[in-house]
C-alpha cells in the first residue's frame, strides 16, 4: 500500500472518528436531556400559552400558565410561590413573550397530552436539525464522497448551541430548520415555498427568523418576500381574532412581558444582577464590563452594531450576486445576534458561517475561511455558562475579580461573535465578484476542483482518487 493511500485511509479515520464522537455527544446533550426534562422545560410555556389560545383565554397571563399546567406532568413547586409574589415572568421567564402568530403554528402540536406532545417536540426539533445540515449540503453541492461533508457533520453535531437548544426544547433549533430549508428553496427558485417557510420562521421567533427575511428584502427577491408578508398578515389576523372574538384583554400582559424581559435580574438582564448574564450573547454582555451603566451599554451595542450593520448593506450592494450570496447571509446571520436580547442557543445561526468557511477552505481566498472556522470552534462548548459555574467555586476567588478574567475570558463568546462580524466583512470586501458571464444559477454551490495537497488541508481534498 502506497504512503499516499495510507494516509487518505488515515485521513478518512480521523473524520469518522470525529463524527461518531460529535454524535455521541450531540445525542447525549441534546435530546437525552430533553427526555429527562418532563417538568420544566422552554417548550411546556409556549404550549401552555398555545392552549390557552385555543380556549380564547389570555395566553401571556401568569395565573393562566399556572391555571392550564398540564395535570400528566409535576407542576414545580416554584411556580406558586412566584405567583403569588408576581415574580414568576421576572424570575422564570413564563409567559414567555412569544409573539401571537407562534400559537397559530403551535397548535399542531398543542392538541395533544403534555407527555405526547413532549415527546412529538423532540421529533420535530431532531427533525429540523437534520434538515439544516442536509440543506446546507445541498446548498454548497457538498459530495457524499467528500471528507469536508463528513466534517461539516461532524462540527455540526458538535455546536453546543444546538445541544442546549434542543436540551431545553427551544424553538430556535425548529426555526433555523425552517431558515435553512427555505434557503435552499429560494436558491433552486422555488420563492413560494421559501416565502412560506420564512413566515413560518419570523412567527415562530422573529429575532432570529428576522435577519433571513431582510436579507432577501434587500435582495429585491420579491416573491419571496410578498409570499412572507401576506402568511405573517393572515397569521396575525387569525392569531388577534382568536382573542378579540373572545373579548380576551392580552395586550397589557404581552406588553408586560415584552418589558420585564429586560428588566433588572431578569433572565435577560445583562447586569451582574443576572447570575446568568454570560449565557447571552448580545453585545451589551461585553459593553457592560467595561462600562457598568445599562443605558449607556445598550447605546453603545446599538451604535457598533448599527455601524458593522451599515457597512455591511454597502458591501453587499458592491457585490456582483448579492442575490445568491452565502458569505453576504451569513455575515448577517451574526450581526442580527449583536443588538438585542438572544441566549446561548441562538447561536445555532452559526452554521451558516459554518458552511460557507468549510465551502471556502477549497477556494483560492481561504485565510479568511479559516480563521472563520477557528472562531467557530469557540462554541464546540458551552464557554459562558461553565465559566459562570466555575466562577461560583471558591477556587477561583483569587482570579475571578481580575481584569482578564472579567473583561476577556467570561465575556469570550461575545468577543468570539464580534470578531467574526469583522472578519465575514472583511470577507466580503475582499471575495472576488463574480466574474462576467459566470453562469448565475450557480447560486450558492462552490466549484468541486480537486485542490493542490499541501500539507494537513489534504484532509478536506475534494475527491479520493
Amino acid at each position: 500500500m502506497s504512503r499516499e493511500n495510507i494516509r487518505r485511509k488515515l485521513h478518512w479515520a480521523l473524520v469518522l472518528g470525529l463524527l461518531l464522537l460529535a454524535g455521541a455527544e450531540f445525542l447525549l446533550r441534546g435530546p437525552v436531556r430533553f427526555a429527562r426534562s418532563t417538568n420544566v422545560n422552554d417548550f411546556i410555556s409556549p404550549y401552555i400559552q398555545t392552549r390557552a389560545w385555543m380556549k380564547g383565554e389570555d395566553p401571556y397571563s401568569p395565573a393562566n400558565l399556572v391555571a392550564l399546567w398540564p395535570s400528566d406532568t409535576e407542576q414545580s413547586l416554584f411556580l406558586k410561590k412566584d405567583l403569588a409574589d408576581g415574580s414568576l415572568v421576572l424570575k422564570q421567564g413564563m409567559p414567555t413573550a412569544y409573539p401571537p402568530t407562534s400559537f397559530v403554528l403551535l397548535t399542531t402540536v398543542a392538541w395533544l397530552p403534555w407527555n405526547l406532545a413532549h415527546h412529538v417536540w423532540l421529533a420535530i426539533s431532531l427533525l429540523a436539525f437534520g434538515s439544516t445540515v442536509l440543506a446546507l449540503v445541498s446548498l454548497l453541492g457538498f459530495q457524499w464522497q467528500e471528507k469536508r461533508t463528513y466534517l461539516f457533520l461532524a462540527l455540526a453535531l458538535a455546536l453546543a448551541p444546538f445541544h442546549t437548544g434542543l436540551a431545553v426544547g427551544s424553538m430556535v433549533v425548529v426555526v433555523v430548520g425552517f431558515c435553512a430549508v427555505a434557503v435552499l428553496a429560494a436558491d433552486r427558485q422555488r420563492n413560494i415555498a421559501a416565502g412560506v417557510l420564512f413566515a413560518v420562521a419570523v412567527a415562530l421567533k422573529p429575532q432570529v427568523g428576522i435577519a433571513f427575511f431582510v436579507y432577501y428584502l434587500l435582495s429585491r427577491r420579491w416573491r419571496v418576500v410578498t409570499t412572507s408578508v401576506i402568511l405573517l398578515a393572515i397569521m396575525s389576523v387569525i392569531a388577534v381574532f382568536q382573542l378579540t372574538m373572545n373579548h380576551t384583554p392580552w395586550v397589557d400582559n404581552y406588553r408586560y412581558d415584552n418589558r420585564i424581559l429586560f428588566a433588572r435580574g431578569s433572565l435577560g438582564d445583562f447586569t451582574e444582577s443576572n447570575p446568568l448574564r454570560f449565557s447571552l450573547v448580545n453585545l451589551q454582555v461585553l459593553i457592560y464590563t467595561f462600562l457598568p451603566d445599562r443605558a449607556r451599554a445598550n447605546l453603545l451595542a446599538l451604535l457598533i452594531a448599527g455601524a458593522l450593520g451599515l457597512l455591511w448593506l454597502l458591501l453587499l450592494r458592491r457585490r456582483a450576486d448579492s442575490k445568491n450570496d452565502l458569505l453576504a447571509l451569513a455575515a448577517l446571520t451574526v450581526l442580527s445576534l449583536l443588538p438585542v436580547y438572544h441566549r446561548f442557543y441562538d447561536a445555532s445561526l452559526l452554521i451558516f458561517p459554518l458552511a460557507w468557511s468549510l465551502a471556502g477552505l477549497l477556494e483560492p481566498r481561504k485565510e479568511l475561511a479559516k480563521g472563520t472556522l477557528l472562531l467557530i470552534l469557540v462554541f464546540l462548548v458551552p464557554g459562558g455558562s461553565a465559566l459562570e459555574q466555575l466562577q461560583r467555586t471558591s477556587h477561583l476567588f483569587a482570579v475571578r475579580h481580575s481584569w482578564w478574567w472579567t473583561h476577556i475570558l467570561m465575556p469570550h463568546q461575545v468577543w468570539a461573535l464580534l470578531s467574526l462580524s469583522v472578519l465575514l466583512l472583511v470577507a466580503m470586501r475582499t471575495s472576488a465578484a463574480t466574474a462576467p458571464g459566470q453562469n448565475s444559477d450557480a447560486g450558492f454551490r462552490y466549484s468541486r476542483k480537486e485542490p493542490e495537497r499541501i500539507g494537513s488541508s489534504a484532509i478536506l481534498s475534494s475527491s479520493d482518487r
